[in-house]
Protein backbone atom coordinates (compact mmCIF):
# COMPACT_ATOMS: atom_id res chain seq x y z
CA UNK A 1 0.00 0.00 0.00
CA UNK A 2 2.95 2.19 -0.28
CA UNK A 3 2.27 5.32 -2.62
CA UNK A 4 -1.28 5.71 -1.52
CA UNK A 5 -2.50 7.63 0.90
CA UNK A 6 -3.07 7.01 4.58
CA UNK A 7 -6.20 5.09 5.01
CA UNK A 8 -8.61 6.39 7.58
CA UNK A 9 -11.67 4.78 9.63
CA UNK A 10 -14.81 5.67 8.11
CA UNK A 11 -16.82 5.66 11.07
CA UNK A 12 -14.09 8.43 12.78
CA UNK A 13 -14.09 10.49 9.34
CA UNK A 14 -17.94 10.76 8.77
CA UNK A 15 -18.64 10.79 12.73
CA UNK A 16 -15.94 13.77 13.13
CA UNK A 17 -17.19 15.32 9.79
CA UNK A 18 -20.50 15.56 10.53
CA UNK A 19 -20.08 16.70 13.97
CA UNK A 20 -17.92 19.35 12.93
CA UNK A 21 -20.45 20.23 10.52
CA UNK A 22 -22.80 20.34 13.20
CA UNK A 23 -21.10 22.35 15.37
CA UNK A 24 -20.42 25.11 13.19
CA UNK A 25 -23.49 25.53 12.19
CA UNK A 26 -24.73 25.89 15.82
CA UNK A 27 -21.85 28.92 16.12
CA UNK A 28 -23.30 30.59 12.88
CA UNK A 29 -26.99 29.79 14.30
CA UNK A 30 -25.95 31.77 17.25
CA UNK A 31 -24.21 34.69 15.16
CA UNK A 32 -27.52 34.44 13.21
CA UNK A 33 -30.19 34.38 16.01
CA UNK A 34 -28.30 37.61 17.74
CA UNK A 35 -27.90 39.68 15.28
CA UNK A 36 -30.83 39.39 12.62
CA UNK A 37 -33.60 41.79 13.49
CA UNK A 38 -36.58 40.01 11.46
CA UNK A 39 -36.11 36.69 10.94
CA UNK A 40 -38.65 36.90 8.07
CA UNK A 41 -40.88 34.34 10.77
CA UNK A 42 -44.01 36.24 10.08
CA UNK A 43 -47.19 35.57 7.67
CA UNK A 44 -46.35 32.57 4.95
CA UNK A 45 -42.27 33.18 5.23
CA UNK A 46 -41.92 31.07 8.48
CA UNK A 47 -44.00 27.92 6.53
CA UNK A 48 -41.91 28.50 3.52
CA UNK A 49 -38.86 28.40 5.53
CA UNK A 50 -39.81 25.16 7.76
CA UNK A 51 -41.23 23.34 4.51
CA UNK A 52 -37.44 24.13 3.11
CA UNK A 53 -35.95 22.91 5.89
CA UNK A 54 -38.13 19.80 6.22
CA UNK A 55 -38.00 19.15 2.43
CA UNK A 56 -33.84 19.20 2.61
CA UNK A 57 -34.00 16.91 5.25
CA UNK A 58 -36.84 14.43 4.15
CA UNK A 59 -34.60 14.49 0.53
CA UNK A 60 -31.24 13.63 2.33
CA UNK A 61 -32.64 11.05 4.32
CA UNK A 62 -34.59 9.31 1.32
CA UNK A 63 -31.33 9.41 -0.14
CA UNK A 64 -29.62 8.03 2.57
CA UNK A 65 -32.02 5.09 2.62
CA UNK A 66 -31.53 4.48 -1.15
CA UNK A 67 -27.75 4.07 -0.84
CA UNK A 68 -28.35 1.62 2.64
CA UNK A 69 -28.12 -1.35 -0.19
CA UNK A 70 -25.56 -0.52 -2.31
CA UNK A 71 -23.78 0.51 0.66
CA UNK A 72 -23.66 -2.58 2.64
CA UNK A 73 -22.87 -4.79 -0.62
CA UNK A 74 -19.48 -2.52 -1.16
CA UNK A 75 -18.61 -3.24 3.13
CA UNK A 76 -19.04 -6.84 2.46
CA UNK A 77 -16.71 -6.84 -0.54
CA UNK A 78 -13.91 -4.85 1.20
CA UNK A 79 -10.67 -5.98 0.67
CA UNK A 80 -9.32 -7.81 4.14
CA UNK A 81 -5.90 -6.50 5.11
CA UNK A 82 -3.71 -8.86 7.08
CA UNK A 83 -0.91 -6.72 7.93
CA UNK A 84 -1.88 -4.03 10.49
CA UNK A 85 1.10 -2.53 11.00
CA UNK A 86 -0.07 -0.30 7.71
CA UNK A 87 -2.45 0.93 9.33
CA UNK A 88 -0.49 2.09 12.24
CA UNK A 89 -1.80 5.81 13.36
CA UNK A 90 0.11 8.40 12.06
CA UNK A 91 0.41 12.27 11.90
CA UNK A 92 -0.65 12.32 8.12
CA UNK A 93 -3.93 10.53 9.41
CA UNK A 94 -4.60 12.43 11.92
CA UNK A 95 -3.84 15.77 9.68
CA UNK A 96 -5.97 14.22 6.57
CA UNK A 97 -8.80 13.37 9.34
CA UNK A 98 -8.78 17.24 10.83
CA UNK A 99 -8.65 18.86 7.63
CA UNK A 100 -11.72 16.96 6.41
CA UNK A 101 -13.68 18.16 9.39
CA UNK A 102 -12.58 21.88 8.99
CA UNK A 103 -13.61 21.69 5.41
CA UNK A 104 -17.11 20.35 6.32
CA UNK A 105 -17.18 23.22 8.94
CA UNK A 106 -16.01 25.74 6.72
CA UNK A 107 -19.26 24.69 4.02
CA UNK A 108 -21.69 24.36 6.78
CA UNK A 109 -20.78 27.54 7.73
CA UNK A 110 -20.46 29.69 5.04
CA UNK A 111 -23.50 27.83 3.76
CA UNK A 112 -25.65 28.67 6.94
CA UNK A 113 -24.46 32.30 7.34
CA UNK A 114 -25.12 32.78 3.65
CA UNK A 115 -28.43 31.72 3.42
CA UNK A 116 -29.20 34.22 6.39
CA UNK A 117 -27.43 37.07 5.29
CA UNK A 118 -27.82 36.84 1.56
CA UNK A 119 -30.86 34.54 0.85
CA UNK A 120 -32.37 36.13 3.78
CA UNK A 121 -33.40 32.67 5.07
CA UNK A 122 -31.96 32.47 8.27
CA UNK A 123 -33.68 28.97 8.98
CA UNK A 124 -32.15 27.52 5.91
CA UNK A 125 -28.68 26.54 7.68
CA UNK A 126 -31.04 24.15 10.04
CA UNK A 127 -31.88 22.06 7.20
CA UNK A 128 -28.08 21.25 6.21
CA UNK A 129 -27.51 20.86 9.62
CA UNK A 130 -30.54 18.78 10.34
CA UNK A 131 -29.34 16.83 7.09
CA UNK A 132 -25.81 16.49 8.98
CA UNK A 133 -27.68 15.06 11.41
CA UNK A 134 -29.63 12.61 9.75
CA UNK A 135 -25.78 11.57 8.20
CA UNK A 136 -24.43 10.93 11.55
CA UNK A 137 -27.56 8.41 12.62
CA UNK A 138 -27.20 6.70 9.38
CA UNK A 139 -23.24 6.07 10.00
CA UNK A 140 -24.11 4.85 13.37
CA UNK A 141 -26.74 2.83 12.28
CA UNK A 142 -24.93 1.25 9.22
CA UNK A 143 -21.17 1.50 9.24
CA UNK A 144 -21.23 0.87 13.37
CA UNK A 145 -23.69 -1.84 13.06
CA UNK A 146 -21.92 -3.60 10.66
CA UNK A 147 -18.53 -2.87 12.63
CA UNK A 148 -19.71 -4.90 15.25
CA UNK A 149 -21.72 -7.71 13.54
CA UNK A 150 -18.86 -8.57 11.68
CA UNK A 151 -15.75 -7.70 14.20
CA UNK A 152 -13.95 -5.53 11.75
CA UNK A 153 -13.25 -2.15 11.00
CA UNK A 154 -13.42 -0.53 7.69
CA UNK A 155 -11.04 1.63 6.14
CA UNK A 156 -11.01 4.01 3.42
CA UNK A 157 -8.61 6.83 2.38
CA UNK A 158 -9.91 10.01 3.19
CA UNK A 159 -12.68 12.17 1.00
CA UNK A 160 -10.46 15.29 1.65
CA UNK A 161 -7.32 13.36 0.39
CA UNK A 162 -8.29 11.77 -2.46
CA UNK A 163 -11.23 13.80 -4.35
CA UNK A 164 -14.47 12.62 -4.86
CA UNK A 165 -14.22 10.22 -7.82
CA UNK A 166 -11.09 8.63 -6.59
CA UNK A 167 -12.97 7.94 -3.35
CA UNK A 168 -15.97 6.59 -4.52
CA UNK A 169 -13.61 4.41 -6.65
CA UNK A 170 -12.00 3.10 -3.64
CA UNK A 171 -12.78 0.01 -2.71
CA UNK A 172 -13.42 -0.49 1.18
CA UNK A 173 -10.73 -2.35 3.28
CA UNK A 174 -11.31 -4.33 6.72
CA UNK A 175 -9.34 -5.38 9.30
CA UNK A 176 -10.16 -7.71 11.97
CA UNK A 177 -10.76 -5.80 15.19
CA UNK A 178 -8.92 -8.57 17.59
CA UNK A 179 -5.43 -8.12 15.01
CA UNK A 180 -5.74 -4.59 15.40
CA UNK A 181 -6.30 -4.75 19.13
CA UNK A 182 -3.63 -7.02 19.78
CA UNK A 183 -1.03 -4.66 17.20
CA UNK A 184 -1.95 -1.33 19.34
CA UNK A 185 -1.75 -2.87 22.79
CA UNK A 186 1.78 -4.10 22.05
Amino acid sequence: MAGTPPLVRIVAAELGEGLAGILAGIAADVLIFSTVDDLRLSGTAWRFQISGVVVLALLWAVNLLLSRPRQLRAFSSAVVIEDVSLLEPDEERTHILRRGCVRVAAFVLLVTLAGAYVAHWPLFGLGVQLALGIGVLHTWRTAIWWERRHHVHLWKPALSAVGRENWRRSPYYATSTSAESLTNNG
